[in-house]
């Protein structure tokens, strides 16, 4: 489980793995995070 805040929202991101792949989990979840930012931004 992987969260960022945006404003004053926290937004979980779920997602499932193991050790394994847990490396490309979090270079997922920060590219996720980098687009609801962008998106945020859109909307202003």
């Amino acid at each position: 489980m992987y969260y960022t805040q945006q404003g004053d929202v926290l937004i979980i991101m779920l997602g499932g793995g193991d050790k394994a792949s847990q490396s490309r989990d979090v270079k997922r979840a920060k590219e996720l995070a980098h687009m609801l930012q962008i998106g945020q931004e859109d909307l202003s």
